[in-house]
Order: structure tokens, then sequence, then C-alpha cells
């Protein structure tokens, strides 16, 4: 089993809010959570749609981001994650 396999298998929410935050493909996203596992935080991994967000960490971020207001939408809470 590879590194991408086990990460598809154990975060595939994160890779779905991943995908839908930055229009990226599975491929990217998967490839973005390689990328931070392997190498940590450095600059200039990654494909190009990743590193339009800013890196893997970043697209990371606004993966869990989308991840939190998807589950507050689904909920009926209002957006703002302060009330």
């Amino acid at each position: 089993m590879t590194l991408g396999d086990e990460i598809r298998r154990r975060y595939p929410r994160l890779i779905r809010a991943i995908r839908l935050a930055g229009l990226l493909t599975e491929t990217e996203a998967v490839g973005a959570l390689v990328d931070y596992k392997v190498f940590g935080i450095r600059e200039g991994f990654g494909s190009e749609a990743v590193a339009h967000m800013g890196g893997p960490l970043a697209a990371i971020r606004w993966g869990v981001r989308s991840r939190r207001w998807l589950g507050r939408k689904r909920a009926g809470l209002p957006r703002n994650t302060n009330t």
C-alpha cells in the first residue's frame, strides 16, 4: 500500500473538502497531503494548482475550513463560528 492509498483511506472527507475549496483534482488534493506528510512545511512542492493556493499547508487549511463550514451548513447553523 502506497502512502497515497493510505491517505485516501484515512482522510476521505478532508480530500473532498480540499478538492471543493480549491477546485483541485483528487490526485492534486492527495498530493498536497502526501507532500505535507513527507516534506513538512516547504515551498515549491506540489502541483501548480496547489502552488496557486499557497502551497500544501494552505490547501490543507482551506480544506479544514471548508469542511467545518460544510458541517455547520448541513446542521443548519449560521456560518459564523463565533456564535
